[in-house]
């Protein structure tokens, strides 16, 4: 999907209010580059500057992930260099007034090109979770997961790479290595609790089938205020994903 970088740019720019911060994947160097010059956030991190792309490993190796940070600052940043594809993977410290933020910023590998290596690759982001979890405040992918989305986590199905599904549970699953929530969920329980559509939002259209593709996890530090996914806002916009737009707070303080 070719996204155009400016639409893109100003789509966002309609919520950026206060301290922000705003995950992307799936993003080539052009459209990073447009899409930071028309944003200018005062902290950046984008995957492509620390891993980028040789000579011979092909258009898929030039998608990188990018975090931007307003109001604020990005003092560290780093890859997870144990997934198959680190420049997939974006782990940020992010900096509000010296108040620290953790966030993981993730893009799956996709089952039906990498298979096998989608679920080993879930394996190696579980393990990273797992370490990370006692600090981790957030993190957020476009997982190319579920097949059947569920409000109760044992009622959700995963695509079976090679794995009946096993990996991509450790991350979104009853049986995740960590205690993030998925916030969408804690959002429909604190406002609609009779949700049980499948999917309960739509973030990406493939192959015909509405999916639940896109996700914000939060630790239970923070109190989730509202989540949204303005599925045809973003598509108008150049995407072929919904965004997924979350409003958070850690004190009367701290607003996200």
């Amino acid at each position: 999907m070719k996204c155009k970088g400016k639409k893109i740019a100003d789509c966002l720019s309609r919520y950026i209010h206060g301290p922000t911060i705003i995950t992307l994947q799936e993003v080539s160097k052009s459209t990073y580059a447009q899409i930071a010059s028309v944003l200018t956030p005062p902290g950046i991190a984008y995957s492509l500057d620390l891993r980028k792309a040789g000579n011979h490993e092909g258009r898929n190796r030039k998608m990188g992930v990018a975090t931007f940070v307003f109001e604020g600052r990005i003092p560290h940043y780093e890859l997870v260099s144990r997934s198959i594809f680190p420049e997939r993977t974006l782990f940020s410290t992010c900096q509000f007034e010296g108040k620290n933020i953790s966030l993981l910023n993730f893009h799956s590998l996709t089952g039906v090109d990498y298979k096998k290596a989608k679920s080993s690759n879930f394996a190696s982001l579980a393990d990273f979770i797992d370490e990370h979890s006692s600090c981790l405040d957030f993190f957020t992918c476009d997982a190319n997961e579920p097949q059947v989305d569920a409000l109760e986590d044992d009622k959700i199905e995963f695509w079976d790479n090679r794995d009946k599904g096993h990996n991509a549970g450790l991350l979104l699953g009853k049986n995740k290595v960590h205690s993030l929530c998925d916030a969408y969920k804690v959002h429909i329980n604190n406002n609609n609790p009779g949700i049980r559509t499948n999917p309960l939002a739509v973030s990406h259209k493939t192959g015909g089938n509405l999916r639940r593709y896109d996700f914000i996890y939060c630790s239970s530090d923070w109190k989730v205020h509202h989540v949204e996914y303005p599925y045809e806002e973003s598509v108008n916009a150049s995407s072929d994903h919904s965004m997924v737009i979350g409003e958070f707070s850690l004190d009367p303080n701290t607003k996200l």
